[in-house]
């Protein structure tokens, strides 16, 4: 071995990147607030806490002292959780709209849902429990009621003549008996695990409309019934074939909505638009527990051990101790917000427009600040973008708004905009000058001096989804016409599609040298600037979104960033480095929902931003991630043909090069930021190269140079 001392190589490009591709494990794109939303549902099982959420999927606790959430979203098809379950051996989770899944899919240690629907002819789900570890009933939206004894393999209609084709809301367990609600029809029981039913009812809770939620109290053998003329208490449930049900209202407002009953036991709890109520069982008296509660509109009452877990209408989840009821906000990772735009500037600035209004951060997201002072239509912020230090804001009412402050304060920026209903905003990063898009698909542009329309030579009708940026060029994305170009804004736009097969341009994005498009259907094209010549890249998918139907050629918005284009679909981000030659994963995406759109992509220094529809904003920090080089030359094959041995070792280690294919030419050893520690150069048909360094503890990245092309290995040293 031929051993020369260190030296730069200046051909090679050093990028703090990151690459899924024999990394996987590293690194997973993590929630980022601003956290809250609102709660559908709710399960307690052994030492967690799972949560439902209305759009945004399930959450579980990540202990049982209930300080933080993991979102679980991926497999999911639908984030309207309308009902968990957990047999003690699965967990299950039903849906509004795409039916029931659960929990036992695995990708190395990665986990996600699948869907079981054989036999379910009804997909809108509003009940489920698990009789024992493999069988389940589910109630649906007007289809009736449905039994699986195989785990959801199968589920088979229950031919009961009171239950077909009624709104199955409610079913719990009480003793040895069933016991299920309708929306129409009542109460329902079952000794039979669910094949044959009788009402359980009196006159009270009979043929009642909006019969929605159901309790046991196995301490005190009590049913608690809520329909649309309040709450009703029944005795002896367990044994008893004449329920009668006693009004239990005494000290509740005359006007309330009660969402969802349940007990602990000693006391029972409801969840309505005015808050929180419990009474004791013995003695119901009702009574307001919203200390700490910033708002009256919750949802869902869990009881947990000696706790309480509280779910809101969008402001998230809060935790009590049961005895003395203080409730404590416990949103950590529950990003569960309605999310409309996002822009990141800098080294820490992160801006996000939510269904409660825009947020700002300064410190990159580990805290977030209101920011919507002056913007008056803060709760229908459409699109966010920094122009320099200034921040703009597209409404859908009243236009487009300015801050030099980001977001402390706001002003009207509409002068001489004829539309108030803002669909996007486009800016170059080299320019001042700003683009607005209306609901009406009029394209406007404003230099500083006021709006005037930029429309001249778009056919009528004209579909515009983005925009991007080449010297003084500016391209247009339209759906069903392709792409338009100007290379002067008082200039006719015209069409640019030779070679695109795909029309329906959903974004566009520039690099240094060439122009991106990606389109709903076919990925990605690429194309030099002069001329134009649109050809098909790599295609675009992540294996695990693959394997849960995903289809990554339905592009939905692209970025440019450090020398790579990237490109989102449904679950998945991406990036290329050689051109849409080849595309890697943007870290592992375990993470992201597979129900949710992935509708913008932004950077700050160190970490790369998506946001959401329902489940705000995911970001991956590029410090915690493996280090590419040689940009254009990467051969994941060469990669994968070498081994570390000892890894983790003491800076003493062998490469095992008998995968390989091509003759070694040098190898050299970077730091997590990418700077070159270590240079070595090697004679042909070297198959085993031991290195011996003396650097500080820490994470490394080993590139071994060939003929082929350049291979990375991650390495420790303790």
């Amino acid at each position: 071995m031929k051993s020369n001392k260190i030296k730069f190589i200046p051909h090679i490009a050093l990028i703090v990147f990151f690459t899924l591709t024999g990394f996987s494990a590293f690194a997973h794109f993590g929630s980022k607030g601003p956290y809250g939303g609102s709660v559908s549902c709710g399960l307690a099982y052994d030492s967690l806490v799972y949560i439902g959420t209305f759009n945004g999927g399930v959450y579980r606790s990540t202990n049982s002292s209930l300080v933080a959430w993991t979102p679980i979203p991926v497999g999911l098809k639908s984030g309207k959780i309308s009902a968990l379950a957990h047999s003690g051996s699965y967990l299950f989770a039903a849906t509004l709209d795409s039916g029931i899944y659960i929990f036992n899919g695995f990708v190395g240690t990665d986990r996600y849902w699948n869907k079981i629907n054989s036999g379910l002819s009804n997909l809108k789900i509003k009940s489920l429990i698990a009789l024992d570890s493999i069988t389940l009933l589910a109630g649906t939206d007007g289809g009736g009621l449905f039994k699986t004894i195989n785990k959801g393999s199968n589920w088979v209609p229950i031919n009961h003549a009171d239950l077909n084709n009624q709104t199955v809301t409610s079913l719990i367990k009480a003793g040895n008996r069933i016991l299920l609600s309708t929306l129409k029809g009542g109460v329902f029981v079952s000794t039979d695990q669910g094949i044959n039913w009788s009402s359980f009812n009196d006159l009270n809770t009979a043929g009642i409309d909006s019969t929605q939620s159901l309790s046991y109290n196995a301490s005190t053998d009590e049913l608690a019934v809520i329909n649309k003329n309040g709450i009703y208490i029944s005795s002896a449930v367990s044994t008893t074939n004449n329920p009668v049900y006693i009004l239990s209202n005494s000290g509740l407002p005359s006007i309330l909505n009660v969402r969802s009953i349940s007990n602990n036991g000693n006391s029972w709890y409801i969840a309505t638009d005015n808050g929180v109520f419990n009474t004791i069982a013995s003695l119901i008296r009702w009574e307001s527990v919203n200390s700490g509660l910033p708002t009256n509109q919750s949802t869902v009452i869990i009881p947990f051990r000696s706790n309480l877990v509280a779910g809101t209408l969008k402001d998230g989840v809060f935790k009590s101790a049961d005895n003395m009821i203080s409730w404590k906000e416990m949103n950590t990772n529950f990003n569960n917000r309605e999310t409309y735009a996002m822009e990141t500037s800098g080294i820490t600035v992160v801006v996000v427009a939510t269904d409660n209004g825009v947020y700002a951060s300064r410190d990159l997201a580990s805290s977030y600040q209101r920011a919507n002072v002056g913007l008056t239509d803060s709760l229908n912020v459409t699109y966010l973008k920094f122009v320099g230090t200034t921040l703009f804001a597209g409404t859908k009412k009243e236009g487009v708004f300015s801050s030099a402050d980001t977001g402390r304060t706001w002003t009207p920026y509409n002068t001489g905009l004829p539309s108030l209903n803002i669909k996007k905003l486009f800016a170059s990063t080299t320019s001042t000058t700003l683009y607005a898009l209306t609901s009406s698909d009029s394209l406007f542009v404003n230099a500083g001096s006021g709006w005037s329309s930029l429309q001249s030579g778009l056919p009528s009708r004209t579909t515009i989804t983005s925009m991007a940026f080449y010297g003084n060029a500016i391209y247009l994305g339209t759906f069903g016409q392709g792409v338009f170009v100007t290379t002067n804004q008082e200039s006719n736009w015209a069409s640019t599609n030779p070679g695109l097969a795909n029309l329906n341009v959903t974004s566009l994005v520039a690099s240094a040298t060439r122009i991106f498009a990606g389109t709903d259907g076919s990925g990605v094209f690429v194309s030099d600037v002069s001329p134009i010549n649109w050809q098909q890249t790599a295609p675009v998918s992540i294996s695990h979104t693959t394997l849960m139907g995903l289809d990554g050629n339905r592009i939905q918005e692209m970025g440019y960033y450090a020398n790579y284009i990237f490109a989102s679909y449904k679950g998945g981000l991406l990036a290329t480095a050689d051109n849409g030659k080849t595309w890697i994963a943007g870290g592992n995406q375990f993470n992201l929902p597979s129900y949710t759109n992935v509708h913008a992509i932004t950077f700050v220094t160190t970490r790369v931003f998506v946001s959401t529809d329902n489940n705000a904003v995911y970001s991956n920090a590029l410090s915690e991630l493996p280090v590419v080089l040689g940009i254009h030359d990467i051969d994941h094959s060469v990669s994968n043909a070498i081994a570390i041995s000892p890894n983790p070792n003491q800076g003493n280690f062998t490469l095992q090069l008998n995968g390989l294919k091509t003759d070694i030419r040098g190898v050299a050893i970077f730091d997590n930021i990418g700077r070159l520690m270590s240079d070595f150069t090697y004679a042909k048909g070297e198959k085993s190269i031991s290195i011996h360094t003396a650097h500080p503890p820490g994470i490394y990245f080993i590139q071994i140079r060939t003929k082929q092309g350049i291979g990375i290995k991650k390495m420790v040293i303790n």
